[in-house]
């Protein structure tokens, strides 16, 4: 008999997506002297997907001096570090697997930004989808 299967997606259910784009717009608007309606349209041109084109317009639209590359690496990196699980997700994912589930996560692409979640909040024995 095969173990039942459950899969989770990383976005705003295992992790708070939107709680950390707005945390890092408002750190990332204060490192860069941005206004508080600078600061929301930050926020809104990341909501959806960030791409290195995305810092492009964001370094042309506030002449920031940081090349698109260095502010790219730094909003991968960021992302990662401000992320979190809400209480008890983790031990969640393992009492599911103590009680015969197998656990899979979900999440759109290979984007930089989630691999450093991933890599950061499901430690490996949680990042493997074991079938």
């Amino acid at each position: 008999m095969q173990r039942p299967l459950v899969l989770f997606d990383l976005d705003n259910t295992l992790v708070d997506r939107r709680g950390t784009l707005a945390g890092w717009a408002a750190e990332f608007s204060a490192q860069h002297g941005l206004e508080d309606e600078d600061q929301a349209n930050v926020l809104d041109m990341v909501t959806e997907r960030a791409y290195p084109s995305t810092f492009e317009a964001i370094r042309t639209r506030y002449r920031l001096p940081l090349s698109t590359a260095e502010l790219w690496h730094t909003y991968c990196t960021d992302i990662a570090a401000l992320v979190s699980c809400q209480a008890g997700v983790l031990d969640g994912l393992d009492e599911l697997r103590a009680a015969g589930w197998r656990v899979g996560v979900a999440t759109s692409g290979r984007h930089p930004a989630r691999q450093a979640t991933g890599h950061r909040y499901l430690p490996a024995r949680r990042r493997r989808l074991r079938l």
